[in-house]
C-alpha cells in the first residue's frame, strides 16, 4: 500500500510540472484571441506600388477602397528578396485603440529601419523580423501576420476563418 501512495505521489507530481511548462510559453497563445479575426482578401496589383521595394514595408490604409485590418486599421506589406509578407496594423498591446501601428520614417536615423511604432503604448515592432516587438516594448506578441501569395504582378493577401 506504501509503493502504491508513493508512485501516486511521483504521478501528481509529474503531472504539475508537465502542465507548468507546457502551458507558460508565449506560443501556445492564438493571435486570434489577442487580435480577432476580421476576414481579409485582397489583391494589389504590384505595377502601381514600384516603391515596394526590397527590406521595404508599406502600410494600406485600403486597397482600393476597400477597408483591411482589425477594426479598419490597415495593414503593412513588406517585401525582402522578392517574398512578400503582410501583417495587420493593429497593436498587440492595445487592440481596441481607436489608433494603429505607424510604420517609422526611413529618413529618420534613430528609428528602426523597417521598423514600426504604437502610438498608444510606444512599442515597437520590427517588421523585417515577423513583426516582433522589439526588447522593452509592453507589447509581448508579434503583429498579426496575413497570408499571401504572389501570382505574375498580382500580390493576394487573404486569410481564413478557423474551424
Amino acid at each position: 500500500m506504501r509503493s502504491n501512495k508513493s508512485n501516486l505521489l511521483y504521478f501528481f507530481l509529474f503531472l504539475l510540472l508537465n502542465t507548468i511548462f507546457c502551458s507558460c510559453s508565449k506560443d501556445s497563445v492564438d493571435i486570434d484571441d489577442i487580435v480577432p479575426y476580421r476576414k481579409i482578401n485582397v489583391t494589389l496589383n504590384l505595377t502601381y506600388h514600384t516603391d515596394l521595394t526590397n527590406n521595404k514595408a508599406i502600410y494600406f490604409n485600403d486597397v482600393y477602397g476597400e477597408t483591411v485590418g482589425y477594426n479598419n486599421h490597415g495593414i503593412f506589406v513588406y517585401r525582402s528578396n522578392n517574398e512578400y509578407f503582410a501583417y495587420d496594423a493593429t497593436c498587440t498591446n492595445d487592440v481596441e485603440s481607436s489608433e494603429h501601428v505607424i510604420l517609422n520614417d526611413p529618413n529618420d536615423p534613430n528609428a528602426w529601419n523597417s521598423g514600426a511604432k504604437c502610438p498608444v503604448c510606444n512599442s515597437e515592432f520590427l517588421i523585417s523580423n515577423g513583426a516582433q516587438p522589439i526588447d522593452g516594448s509592453v507589447a509581448i506578441y508579434p503583429l498579426k501576420k496575413y497570408k499571401t501569395s504572389l501570382s505574375g504582378n498580382y500580390l493576394h493577401i487573404y486569410n481564413y476563418q478557423k474551424n
